[in-house]
């Protein structure tokens, strides 16, 4: 085993060793020396590398930048040379300057490939750049455009001045012969030139100078956008900067476009830079494919007319371009890791084999001690889940044996009908204690298959009773019995159940938490009493699914469960449940906990009704004024549940958006609340033991009372304001609820 482990460690540092000593390799390189930096360059930069890893060919290209020295850029064309590289890229900064290192290159067999420049070497490769010729020309044509149409002169001829470049580099020599060319042959323009040193400045001193000779010009064209941004600001200062059209090459975004964007420049031209391009013709050269020896790329002028839309597009390629090159740097470091990792690899393979059989035996031990582990839990769910049902089942006809015995012992109930469900829940009591002895995972079902037949029977029963009963709601009868539901899956606990409630209340029923729900918002019970664990949806879900919806949740419900621990309990309370009773319950206390529920309810309705008849505000403008609802509100909602105390403000804003309205009708505040006319009923009631339209009337009345002592208007007046179509009716109205007529409260303000 020490054997081993000593010829493993050879083996990594040997492979460590020949990963650290790897570098990339590339089958070309490719080496840039640019004259000079600025944005032009930076921008062509960029692209040729950010084209390194266009092509399927590995490629490597070195930029060096001159800052505008010759002696430098033969330095850097020769170590260049040295290091080997495949072709140059050259573009010279000086007209002959450079033979002397580019011969050398050439000696050497390495290609040439001048770009944007030219040398007074012949023996180059290949030349790519912008035409500087066809540049000068095409701006020489947009001055004579301007000349002749929206330049005028009184009585002298228009003046053109140039600026040019060192003559003695060739772009600014060809653009100089394409601009004269084209502009001498309009006989009518002044045309005059002076050169410049090509920058910023000096033709900012040159156009300031020239102007404070008392010299004109109508059109400046520089040889590059910032000399002409120069010299626009040179006229600036002197206030003739609206007099000149000033014009330049390049075309890059944030110089020239802009420059053209805001005016300070009449136009410029494109001078591309394609630095993609570039690499393209050197690796055409270089792999010994057909090439041009003279390319050069075409261009267009930049105008007021097409600027935004070159911007936009310019901006867009430039944001690009700037995310490949941080790509391709990043593509770079991680080409230099290459090697490495893949030597890594290696060894990483070789220590895998050395530890799989080690790394075997564990995990089959590892296998073998989760699955005993995975069984473990399965046991132990499985026995919790057979004890928790059992707990239920257990519990349930405990209930319903103890209840009717407990019903029968008092002489209450049908005798028949109560023995027969203790009959039915001996049998099932018999049959959970053999399952609990025998330790069965099945547990068997205890609901009666006639059970879907009789819960749809039931409810049938129970929608016609409904339909029966909404005509006595809406009538306003305030005798009526409270409604109970009852929602449980056992049948026997349901009948159970009904007989013990049936003399008190109207009861309905359910066999699940989902037709419960249904049947809760469809009548809006006062009360519902529901067991725990049911099919379909629990007991749970149902209570808070309840309490959330906007028709159903006032109503109080009581839990009835075989869960009893305080875990549970607390559980059951969260889903807002009004109380919670674990089986086997007395019926006598289950009663009087109902009964209490419903006698707290009516206590709040009468506590509120009693402040709303003290208070002579109206509750409408009291929340229209924003007082306190503790001083102005006929329904203080203090003890109301959060969400009853949003619809109470729903609806209070319902009716005074719609007081004044003589046909309103209870189905029009419905629908502005979302409920039915019952839903809306019911749920007025129970929050505020007052119908509707008992609570509208009232509100009308109310504001009637206060217009009658603050105004003076007339009571036919105050009537139809307030919703009252006659001023007879309201002042029937008005004397029922105050005792007199509105004509007395006139005569006692008169007092």
């Amino acid at each position: 085993m020490k054997t081993q482990t000593y010829h493993t460690l050879l083996i990594l540092f040997a492979t460590l060793t020949l990963a650290t000593s790897c570098t990339t390799n590339y089958k070309y390189k490719i080496g840039v020396s640019q004259c000079v930096g600025g944005r032009w360059r930076d921008k062509a930069n960029i692209e040729m590398l950010s084209a390194q890893h266009l092509y399927d060919t590995d490629v490597k290209v070195i930029i060096k930048d001159a800052d505008n020295s010759n002696k430098r850029q033969c330095q850097q064309i020769d170590s260049l040379v040295d290091e080997g590289v495949d072709l140059l890229v050259v573009s010279p900064n000086d007209y002959h300057a450079l033979n002397g290192s580019l011969q050398r290159a050439r000696n050497k067999n390495i290609p040439i490939v001048f770009y944007d420049r030219t040398t007074a070497l012949n023996d180059y490769t290949a030349y790519i750049g912008g035409n500087n010729i066809e540049a000068g020309r095409k701006m020489a044509e947009y001055a004579i455009m301007l000349c002749r149409d929206s330049i005028k002169t009184e009585g002298r001829r228009p003046i053109v001045l140039e600026m040019t470049g060192p003559l003695e580099i060739s772009p600014a020599a060809q653009r100089h012969k394409g601009f004269s060319e084209a502009i001498s042959r309009e006989t009518y323009i002044d045309y005059r030139h002076v050169p410049s040193k090509w920058s910023h400045d000096d033709c900012k001193r040159i156009m300031r100078q020239w102007l404070k000779d008392g010299k004109t010009a109508n059109v400046v064209f520089c040889h590059s956008d910032l000399a002409a941004v120069g010299a626009y600001e040179a006229a600036k200062e002197l206030h003739k900067e609206r007099e000149i059209r000033f014009l330049g090459i390049d075309g890059l975004p944030g110089e020239g476009i802009d420059a053209v964007q805001n005016g300070q420049l009449a136009a410029s031209y494109i001078y591309p830079t394609h630095g993609e391009e570039v690499i393209a013709l050197a690796l055409r050269i270089l792999e010994g494919k057909p090439y041009e020896r003279t390319n050069n790329m075409k261009s267009f002028v930049i105008t007021p007319q097409n600027v935004a839309d070159i911007s936009l597009s310019s901006n867009s390629l430039n944001k690009q371009n700037q995310h490949i090159a941080t790509i391709q740097s990043k593509l770079e470091t991680y080409l230099g890791f290459y090697n490495i990792q893949r030597t890594l690899l290696i060894v990483a393979l070789l220590v895998i084999a050395l530890l799989a059989v080690a790394v075997f035996a564990t995990w089959r031990a590892v296998r073998a001690t989760r699955r005993a582990n995975l069984r473990m839990r399965e046991l132990n769910d499985e026995q919790t889940r057979f004890f928790t049902n059992a707990s239920h089942q257990l519990r349930t006809p405990l209930t319903l044996i103890a209840g009717p015995i407990s019903q029968l012992a008092e002489g209450k109930g049908d005798s028949r009908q109560l023995i027969e469900i203790i009959q039915r829940n001996v049998e099932q009591l018999q049959r959970l204690v053999s399952d609990v002895l025998l330790f069965r995972r099945e547990n068997r079902a205890t609901i009666d298959d006639s059970t879907t037949t009789t819960d749809e029977q039931l409810i049938a029963s129970q929608k016609s009773v409904q339909e029966s009963r909404h005509d006595t709601l809406i009538n306003g009868n305030s005798n009526e019995l409270a409604t109970i539901l009852i929602v449980d899956d056992n049948a026997d606990m349901r009948a159970y159940l009904r007989t013990l409630l049936l003399d008190r209340y109207y009861v309905i029923e359910a066999a699940d938490g989902q037709s419960g729900l249904k049947l809760a918002v469809e009548s809006v019970p006062d009360i519902v009493v529901s067991d725990v664990m049911m099919p379909v949806m629990d007991g749970l879900t149902f209570c808070s699914r309840l309490k959330q919806h906007e028709a159903t949740s006032h109503i109080p419900v009581l839990l009835l469960t075989a869960r009893s621990s305080e875990q549970q309990y607390i559980e059951g309370m969260q889903t807002g449940a009004d109380m919670y009773m674990t089986k086997p319950f007395s019926a006598d206390l289950l009663v009087a906990n109902i009964a209490s529920l419903l006698a707290n309810r009516q206590k709040l309705c009468q506590l509120l009704k009693a402040q709303n008849s003290q208070s002579e505000q109206p509750t409408i403008l009291a929340l229209a004024s924003g007082k306190s609802r503790a001083q102005h509100s006929t329904l203080n909602t203090q003890h109301t549940p959060s969400p009853d105390r949003r619809f109470l403000d729903t609806f209070l804003k319902a009716m005074e958006k719609h007081m004044s309205n003589t046909n309103l009708k209870i189905e029009d505040l419905g629908d502005e609340v979302g409920l039915s006319r019952v839903q809306l009923y019911r749920k007025v009631k129970a929050l505020t033991g007052m119908t509707p339209i008992e609570l509208l009337r009232e509100t009308r009345l109310k504001q009637a009372m206060t217009l009658l002592k603050t105004t003076d208007k007339t009571v036919s007046e105050i009537a139809n304001e307030v919703g009252f179509a006659t001023p007879g009716y309201f002042s029937s109205c008005f004397k029922k609820q105050y005792d007199k007529y509105p004509t007395d409260v006139r005569e006692e303000m008169k007092v």
